[in-house]
C-alpha cells in the first residue's frame, strides 16, 4: 500500500484523462518523480506500465457502458478516446475476443453463471438520491476483491475512529469483476469524518446522483448471493440503466461495532441514470 501512496496523484491523473495522450511532462509534474521511477511502481502494483493501464481501463470503461447504458456505439467510442467506431472495434475485440455489438446484444450471457442460481429469487430496491460528500480513503488493488486483505485495511480504519461514532463507512468497488482482470481489482475504503482530518489518508468526494439502493444482511462474507440477486434483478425485472460509475456499498452505523456478523448490514448502492 506504501508503493500505491507514492504515485496516488498520478493514479487519478491517469483515470480522469484515460481518454488522451498523457505527456511525460505531465506524469513527471504531478508526482515529482521521473517517468522511470513512476513507471517502475506503476508495474510494481499493477503489473503492466501506464500506457496499457489506460488502454485497459479505457476498454473497460466502454465495455460497461455498453452493456449497462443504450449509448450509441459511436457515443461510447469517440467519448472513450477512440478516433471511430472501426478502431473501437478493433481494439475491443482483440482484447475481449468478441465485438462492441456482440457484447451489447449478448450481455445477459456475461452475467449468466453468476446469476444462474438465483433466477426465480427476488430483492427489494429503493431509489434514492443521494448529495455528494468528502471522505478520506486509502486505496487497496487486490486479487478479485479479496476480503482478508481488505478486512486487514478495515480493522486499522475501526481501531483509529473506535472514539468516533458519528463517522460513515464506504467501500467503493471500481472495477466490475466480470469484465476486468480480476488480480488487478482495485477497491477504495471510505469514511466520512466532517472537518476532521486523519493523516495519511487522501480525500475525495463520492455519490451525486440517482442510485438503485439493494441491502445485504449478514456476514460479508455471503455479500456475492445478494450481487447475484442484484444483478438478476436489474436484467430481469426493472431494466434501469446503470451509471458506469463504481457501485458504492454503505456499511451502515453500529454493524461495525459487532461481533456477530449475522448483525452486518450492507447497502449496495448502485448509480442509475
Amino acid at each position: 500500500m506504501l508503493e500505491i501512496e507514492k504515485i496516488h496523484k498520478v493514479l487519478i491523473f491517469v483515470e480522469k484523462n484515460f481518454n488522451r495522450n498523457i505527456s511525460v511532462e505531465e506524469l513527471e509534474a504531478i508526482s515529482n518523480y521521473s517517468y522511470r521511477n513512476i513507471q517502475r511502481i506503476f508495474k510494481k502494483i499493477f503489473k503492466e506500465n501506464i500506457g496499457e493501464f489506460q488502454k485497459r481501463v479505457r476498454l473497460e470503461k466502454g465495455f460497461k457502458r455498453l452493456i449497462y447504458s443504450t449509448e450509441s456505439i459511436s457515443d461510447i467510442s469517440i467519448d472513450i478516446g477512440y478516433e471511430s467506431n472501426q478502431a473501437f472495434s478493433k481494439a475491443f475485440k482483440n482484447k475481449f475476443k468478441i465485438t462492441p455489438n456482440e457484447a451489447r446484444q449478448n450481455k445477459e450471457n456475461i452475467f449468466n453463471n453468476f446469476i444462474e442460481e438465483k433466477r426465480h429469487s427476488k430483492i427489494d430496491s429503493k431509489t434514492i438520491y443521494l448529495d455528494k460528500i468528502e471522505v478520506q480513503y486509502k486505496l487497496l488493488v487486490t486479487n478479485d476483491y479479496d476480503n482478508e486483505i481488505i478486512d486487514n485495511l478495515w480493522d486499522i480504519i475501526y481501531d483509529q475512529n473506535k472514539n468516533n461514532t458519528k463517522i460513515s463507512y464506504f467501500g467503493v468497488i471500481i472495477d466490475q469483476p466480470l469484465i476486468s482482470i480480476p488480480n488487478k481489482s482495485r477497491y477504495e475504503a471510505c469514511f466520512g469524518t466532517g472537518n476532521e482530518k486523519i493523516k495519511n489518508y487522501n480525500s475525495k468526494f463520492i455519490f451525486g446522483g440517482k442510485y438503485i439502493k439493494y441491502t445485504h444482511f449478514g456476514s460479508y462474507d455471503t455479500i456475492l448471493e445478494t450481487y447475484r440477486l442484484l444483478y438478476f434483478d436489474w436484467l430481469f425485472n426493472q431494466q434501469y440503466e446503470i451509471n458506469a460509475t463504481p457501485i458504492i456499498e454503505h456499511y451502515e452505523f453500529g454493524s461495525i461495532n459487532t461481533t456477530n456478523e449475522e448483525d452486518y448490514i450492507t447497502h449496495i448502492l448502485v448509480p442509475i441514470k
